[in-house]
């Protein structure tokens, strides 16, 4: 037992010094073959055996992605959360108040199949995203509506806007 063994190296069925290493803020990493700095493994609730280069291949990374691209409602999900993220980005607002969910439910209440042809914009490009400033568009109207914001013609963007709002009522 490579498990137990003693400083002086005689086995002592009673002794582990497998966890001496973390004591001294060092844990292996299967992909580096070596003890590392405990600050280079990804911080979550379970001890990982993969630091955060090795991630991907030895620690489940792969897995999780391979679950979200399989299951089409989850990819939906986040491809439409990519989309309204980098919109926030695009029209300069510093923080969105909305969170996953929340783009879900203005989408849900739009398109109840979930069939992922439907983006959240917002209604008034100045103001920070939330519940309360954003409409559900079908992609091919955010294409318009972006092209719009890309021109800096923001009375255009906001005319559209409303017209959009006014047919959902």
């Amino acid at each position: 037992m490579a498990c137990f063994v003693s400083n002086d190296g005689t086995d002592n069925a009673t002794l582990c010094n497998r966890h001496e290493p973390e004591k001294n803020g060092l844990r292996y990493c299967r992909g580096c073959d070596d003890f590392v700095a405990l600050d280079l493994f990804p911080k979550k609730s379970r001890p990982g055996y993969a630091c955060k280069k090795h991630f991907n291949m030895h620690g489940g990374g792969k897995r999780a992605y391979d679950k979200i691209s399989n299951n089409p409602h989850k990819r939906n999900l986040k491809l439409q959360w990519k989309r309204f993220y980098n919109d926030g980005i695009k029209f300069k607002h510093p923080k969105t108040r909305m969170c996953k969910r929340d783009v879900e439910l203005e989408i849900l209440k739009v398109d109840p199949s979930a069939t992922g042809n439907y983006a959240v914009m917002p209604v008034d490009t100045k103001k920070p995203t939330s519940p309360q400033n954003v409409v559900a568009v079908t992609l091919q109207q955010r294409k318009t509506l972006m092209k719009k914001v890309d021109m800096n013609d923001t009375v255009e963007y906001a005319s559209m806007v409303l017209e959009i709002l006014a047919s959902y009522q």
